[in-house]
């Protein structure tokens, strides 16, 4: 019987974030390309090492970039959409009872080995990601059986209706082809996850040439590439922590984009520099207060719900990020459920917690406050404005900043966390089952402070166990409402992923669920 709850643990999950810890920049970084030569390099850089960049075990935010570059899955997302559109796979079909995907396969594709990319490949890469057992490995928990009728037809049949299975099978950690070749000729035991800890085999435009933790990654085009050949012939990523050494070696030419992590004020100055430009996508990041249930002055429901209602969200929007952000008006991220569905858009009104705050007998009014050192200057400036408009209602305030670990690690005795949390990340798809089940499900690896609604957990099971669209939405839409209603979360803002680059670069294009990424196949310079 197929349990609901199919996300990873929470160790698999840490090794999302596993990347703060960083390392110097490289002495040696390229310098810009001198545009008479053959080779035209982009230079980027990321602010720590990511993990191994093998697909079916790589579980992180920063390292997109490679992992995305270099492998290919059956589908993905449209540009800045939720909706799905052909890869590897030309087209595919859907059985009514929600269990039969049959995917027909592109013709002449193949691996820079020479192996063609065909429906063998892809039951084997299937394997392979369930053998691993990786943090990604719950997106085929239910496949019972793949099948290749034909070389350019892959089936995948599942033994329950999974509504988010498309969106897996799109997502930038779902599954991607691997080379069969390689897998055989570099298993060496460990299904080759040794040689793909540093090296690719995918059917992507560009494979790598260089891995070196604590100094950076070279990408160069894959001559075999189905669709094209790639404008830049190499990609240098270099390993740089310091966002202010980035924004220099920008200025220095050193670089030729910052991904992410400016400090709203620098993209500013750069906005009006006509040397560079600013780019920005929308992305499923949402920045949210969660409030602990299970101790200080928020284990009171009335106190939760009257939290829910202190802050203008606009307000505090355009103070910490200005146009770098939207309201945030439901409990998802704008653009997995349609607008107005999981409502999280209270009035304005700050009386019920300053009166209940009132009521409480000295040296019970104090809050503990906390955010994730890793944010840069978003996070310490919201929680500045918010403490400060916490202490206008009589609270004592305290913050802190904690290590990203150690915010993953609350989950395991949340007595111990702070009475609120400011967190801000995103779901593993555009859908709204890998948002709500990882950080709001009673059992779910970052509900970081073990808020428990039963009643939500339950429409989600029954949401990513519907095969028609209306039910789904209905049960998520259930769901979120559940959760808003238990006064656990207060959401603030959805982010926009924020590209800048100097001037000439051209081609950007941006997936919705992919934070820090652009697809670097699109690039190009006048």
């Amino acid at each position: 019987m197929r349990t609901p709850f199919r996300y990873p643990t929470l160790l698999m999950v840490v090794l999302l974030f596993a990347a703060s810890c960083g390392a110097s920049a490289s002495e040696d970084a390229d310098a810009p390309v001198d545009q008479g030569s053959p080779d035209k390099i982009l230079n980027v850089a990321f602010v720590g090492d990511m993990q191994v960049p093998d697909p079916d075990i790589f579980y992180e935010v920063e390292g997109n970039l490679v992992v995305t570059s270099a492998y290919e899955g059956l589908v993905r997302y449209v540009p800045d959409s939720a909706e799905i559109e052909p890869a590897l796979a030309e087209s595919w079909t859907v059985s009514d009872d929600g269990l039969t995907y049959t995917f027909a396969l592109r013709p002449d594709v193949s691996f820079p080995s020479g192996a063609t990319m065909d429906a063998d490949t892809w039951i084997t890469s299937f394997q392979r990601r369930i053998d691993v057992e990786g943090a990604p490995s719950y997106m085929l928990a239910d496949v019972v059986e793949t099948a290749a009728p034909d070389p350019l037809t892959f089936v995948v049949t599942l033994g329950s209706p999974v509504s988010a299975f498309l969106d897996y099978m799109a997502a930038p950690y779902g599954p991607k082809a691997v080379d069969p070749t390689v897998l055989e000729s570099e298993d060496g035991g460990d299904l080759a996850q040794s040689y793909l800890a540093s090296n690719s085999a995918g059917t992507g435009p560009y494979q790598i040439s260089r891995f070196e933790l604590g100094q950076g990654y070279e990408l160069t085009a894959n001559p075999t590439y189905w669709d094209g050949e790639p404008y830049f012939t190499a990609i240098d990523i270099s390993i740089v922590p310091d966002v202010t050494t980035q924004r220099l070696m920008l200025e220095n030419g050193e670089l030729d984009m910052i991904l992410h992590g400016l400090p709203v004020a620098d993209v500013e100055s750069f906005r009006s520099n006509p040397d560079f430009q600013v780019i920005q996508f929308p992305v499923l990041l949402k920045t949210a207060i969660s409030a602990n249930p299970n101790k200080g002055m928020f284990e009171d429901p009335a106190a939760r719900a009257a939290l829910q209602t202190v802050f203008d969200k606009a307000a505090l929007t355009e103070q910490v990020y200005r146009d770098q952000a939207s309201i945030s008006t439901q409990i998802y991220p704008a653009g997995v459920l349609p607008a107005g569905l999981a409502a999280d858009a209270p009035e304005v009104d700050s009386s019920a917690l300053e009166a209940l705050i009132a009521a409480l007998p000295d040296g019970e009014r104090t809050i503990d406050m906390a955010y994730s050192d890793d944010e840069g200057g978003t996070l310490p400036r919201l929680a500045e404005i918010v403490a400060a408009q916490l202490g206008e209602l009589g609270a004592e305030v305290t913050v802190r900043p904690i290590p990203i670990a150690q915010v993953f690690d609350l989950v395991n005795d949340p007595l111990s966390g702070p009475d609120l949390l400011l967190w801000t990340f995103n779901p593993d798809a555009a859908e709204p089952d890998g948002w709500i089940r990882i950080f709001m499900n009673s059992e779910g690896p970052v509900n970081f402070l073990q808020c428990s609604v039963p009643e939500a957990d339950a429409l989600m099971d029954q949401g990513l166990a519907a095969v028609d669209e209306a039910s789904i939405e209905q049960f998520y839409a259930e769901a979120g409402s559940a959760i808003v209603d238990s006064g656990c979360y207060v959401t603030i803002a959805d982010l926009q992923d924020v590209v800048v680059a100097r001037a000439g670069i051209t081609g950007f294009v941006h997936q919705l669920p992919t934070p820090y990424t652009v697809r670097l196949k699109d690039l190009r310079e006048e």
